[in-house]
């Protein structure tokens, strides 16, 4: 690759958006770019393109028919974190296609899998190139220790919380959370033709040993995660390059990275589901989307309604999206989103008396740019104006990050710093101002301060934040984090009930430093700490000074 990045498993990647196609073809010892025409053959060819959705089942079934070729010894891919952004989890991502070539005899294809090689190939159940049908299975063991979780000031941040029985104090919380997902995934193409059915089903068990720092004992949980069929069209048109892809069911979603819509907003994870900090359950419960993808632009719509945790209290609040996006391929990803609240429930507090959020809108427009100039700069932005139908509710929010990647160091060094406001209410106008941050999240990403996320929220928030990255081997990377956290206004209704009127802004300040990336193939480790110190805004809230909160993680996925 041009430059180190983060490796990642694709089951991790998946959902995510795809921001670049590099396809190494090798031949004896020596190894070529792929050219412009063979990448524009690849794109008809295959719905694997930039800025549309990366999913294992279309780039395995893609590399399935590369290996059918007869001058072709052995292909495969890996994903890589894109180089830029920044964020630990939840961002873009690269593909790298590998192409060994043979000039050896040509020899017959056969179909691979358990149910065709004495089950050699486990966990491929059945691979040809019309087809493709595996066995898959995550995992993930966890332990995690907080000191002052809360700020101490547990059962006042927690009034009304159905889950927290058992609230952290000035105390010490350790514990540890595990999760399998067995299931299975199959992509087929339907005779001679361009369509291509797909779906993955699969069952998650989640436990916690002892309390965490909401729910008291353990917990454990199993339920249906993954549950989604759809299909795919290829080379329509004159000129062979639309692309049509359409799926429902349980699936995964985010929008750009979580400003908005993060994946890891999905479900509900805690109290009797056991995983409050490892986030097994990420699909949301009803999950519909229609693209069409036209060279470089980019049509979308979907439908979205989130897992809740109890079925006996379901807000069952619902969100449908329009997207036009259009990507250049090298530097320039533009987009505009419309996003409507449908329907549920769920409504939220005003000085006036509670409004509902059904009929709430958003214009989201976005503007990314990387490679600026040739160099490692990059540019990330977006705006979001928000609206309601029926109420007098207007409100907006918007971020703007500028870094810059060291390109020509072996350890890859970048540097990112990003603004973000997120306005909240005045009480003397007529007008309801607090932002509704709708379902941001992503740890790296739109988790403003790992701690102070659990007591802030996102809406009424002004962030400062500063992030330094560099690898510290070939499989580990490292980075630093600092948020400086700040509120738009005093009246914070809307807030958890101590700091729902602040006396000062100033919320506090957080630093994290995250150790991540590939133990082995199948093996990823995410560590984190991160220490909490609260500003003078949720000290004066409390008669008592407010102990800082530290926070430390380490956890093995598979």
């Amino acid at each position: 690759m041009a430059q180190q990045t983060q490796k990642v498993n694709p089951q991790f990647a998946n959902g995510n958006f795809i921001e670049e196609v590099r396809i190494v073809i090798m031949e004896d010892t020596a190894q070529v770019a792929a050219t412009k025409k063979e990448m524009e053959d690849f794109y008809k060819a295959f719905f694997i393109k930039p800025r549309t959705i990366f999913n294992p089942l279309i780039t395995d079934l893609a590399i399935s028919r590369i290996n059918e070729e007869n001058n072709v010894k052995n292909a495969y891919y890996e994903i890589y974190e894109s180089e830029s952004g920044s964020g630990s989890v939840g961002r873009s991502v690269s593909i790298q296609i590998y192409v060994e070539l043979t000039s050896g005899e040509e020899t017959a294809t056969k179909a691979k899998g358990l149910f065709s090689r004495e089950g050699k190939d486990f966990p491929l159940l059945y691979e040809s190139g019309q087809a493709q049908f595996k066995f898959l299975v995550n995992a993930g063991l966890g332990f995690y220790n907080d000191e002052n979780a809360l700020f101490a000031q547990g059962e006042a941040f927690t009034q009304g919380n159905p889950i927290a029985d058992d609230p952290a104090d000035e105390d010490t919380r350790f514990w540890m959370e595990t999760f399998v997902e067995p299931g299975i995934s199959g992509i087929s193409k339907l005779g001679n033709s361009n369509i291509y059915w797909y779906g993955e089903a699969s069952v998650l068990a989640s436990a916690r040993n002892t309390s965490d720092i909401y729910s008291s004992g353990s917990a454990g949980h199993i339920d249906v995660e993954r549950l989604y069929t759809g299909f795919l069209i290829t080379g329509l048109g004159k000129n062979k390059d639309i692309t049509l892809n359409a799926n429902y069911g349980r699936n995964f979603f985010q929008l750009n990275d979580g400003f908005l819509f993060s994946r890891y907003s999905g479900s509900s994870n805690a109290g009797p589901r056991g995983s409050v900090y490892s986030s097994s359950r990420t699909t949301y419960q009803k999950n519909g989307n229609l693209s069409i993808q036209w060279g470089k632009f980019r049509l979308s719509g979907h439908f979205l309604e989130p897992q809740e945790l109890f079925k006996d209290k379901q807000q069952n609040t619902n969100y449908t999206i329009g997207t036009f996006n259009f990507n250049n391929n090298k530097n320039l990803d533009a987009a505009i989103s419309y996003i409507a609240t449908t329907g549920g429930k769920a409504k939220y507090a005003t000085p006036n008396g509670a409004i509902q959020k059904k009929g709430i809108y958003v214009i989201n427009p976005k503007l990314w740019l990387t490679n600026i100039a040739e160099t490692g700069l990059f540019f990330k932005s977006e705006y979001a104006y928000q609206s309601h139908t029926q109420e007098d509710m207007q409100s907006y929010a918007w971020y703007a990050g500028l870094g810059y990647s060291f390109k020509n160091i072996a350890t890859n060094p970048s540097i990112y710093y990003r603004y973000a406001f997120m306005k909240g209410d005045d009480a003397n106008t007529e007008d309801y101002e607090r932002f509704d941050p709708i379902l941001t999240g992503g740890l790296g990403n739109w988790v403003q301060g790992l701690n102070f996320r659990k007591v802030l929220g996102n809406g009424n928030i002004v962030s400062h934040r500063i992030e330094l990255t560099s690898w510290v081997s070939k499989r580990m990377s490292l980075s630093v984090d600092y948020f400086y956290l700040q509120a738009n206004q005093l009246n914070n209704l809307g807030g958890l009930p101590p700091i729902s009127s602040l006396k000062n802004k100033e919320l506090g300040h957080e630093a994290s430093v995250t150790l991540k990336g590939l133990l082995k193939d199948h093996f990823t480790f995410l560590g984190v700490v991160s220490y909490g110190i609260p500003g003078k805004g949720l000290n004066e809230a409390f008669i008592e000074k407010t102990p800082n909160w530290l926070t430390v993680q380490a956890a093995v996925f598979i």
